[in-house]
């Protein structure tokens, strides 16, 4: 079974992604997408606490009976150690995020930065992050991760959800058995990253000058893919998460409704790469896969 389609709402709260010329969604567009993804039959949405005021957007832009499941993230803690005084900040940066999105409970609710596990006084973070369960104020747990060593040392009673970057051109979590791990727990997959920020469905052309002669002959023989196919990068794209087995979402954000409708004519068409064969697209130029390290 194919997996969900996730609503990223970064773009909601701020000016995020390489491609986008447009800046943040403005909020009656907000409205109007979410009306829309309603109506698409898209459930989930995911948001954090660093996306800028994307949570209050979204609380102010619901509608009675759209009934999505809502997930954010615990944003990266600044401090280089807890203790049982870090609850109280914890548990009031929670309730914000339900007052502004307007609920009393989330589907899921994630660490930003696994990292903070491995700090001094963690426990008292994994004892909070298990109340919240146990209390039925969250349904699920997890972390949002870039590599495999993000996993480092975290109990796997935190991993109901974990949320991954996963692209046709960006397969090292699949390649490394991460992916397969995580399935072997049991534990619900979110993939993101799938257009590289809008990277992946962009002509060669458009991209930044910084990026290599190496990267770009790859894209531009994928180019000359979906050319031969007559279908789009955005199907080539989705392509290939779609086939994969075992996700329970694929979480794409979105600026417009004409973007929606583009998704969702994509998603319920007919496949455009056989199975497995997207698996010989990986990017041989890493460099260009981790947005953290992109020149700014």
């Amino acid at each position: 079974m194919k997996p969900q389609i996730c609503l990223g709402t970064a773009q909601f709260g701020l000016s995020y992604g390489i491609t986008n010329n447009g800046g943040k969604v403005p909020p009656d567009e907000v409205s109007a997408l979410l009306s829309q993804a309603a109506s698409s039959g898209i459930k989930l949405i995911d948001t954090a606490q660093a996306y800028g005021d994307a949570e209050e957007v979204l609380g102010r832009s619901f509608s009675v009976g759209q009934g999505f499941r809502l997930i954010t993230k615990l944003p990266a803690q600044s401090q280089a150690s807890f203790s049982k005084d870090s609850v109280a900040n914890w548990e009031e940066a929670f309730h914000g995020s339900c007052r502004r999105l307007g609920v009393d409970q989330l589907d899921g609710f994630l660490l930003h930065s696994p990292e903070d596990l491995r700090k001094p006084g963690s426990e008292y973070l994994q004892k909070w992050l298990i109340s919240l369960r146990d209390r039925g104020l969250v349904s699920r747990l997890g972390v949002s991760i870039y590599a495999k060593e993000d996993l480092a040392n975290v109990d796997s009673n935190l991993l109901d959800l974990v949320q991954l970057p996963l692209s046709i051109y960006d397969q090292r979590l699949l390649v490394d058995g991460t992916i397969e791990l995580l399935q072997e727990l049991g534990c619900a997959i979110h993939v993101r990253s799938v257009y590289l920020q809008g990277l992946l469905i962009s002509p060669t052309e458009a991209w930044p000058a910084w990026i290599s002669d190496q990267a770009r002959q790859h894209h531009r023989n994928f180019e000359q893919l979906a050319f031969g196919r007559s279908c789009s990068l955005l199907e080539l794209a989705l392509g290939f998460v779609r086939a994969l087995e075992g996700l329970e979402a694929v979480v794409i954000g979105l600026c417009s409704r004409a973007e929606l409708n583009d998704l969702v004519q994509a998603w319920e068409g007919p496949l455009s790469l056989a199975k497995g064969e997207g698996h010989s697209w990986a990017s041989p130029d890493t460099s260009i896969l981790d947005p953290r390290y992109w020149p700014r």
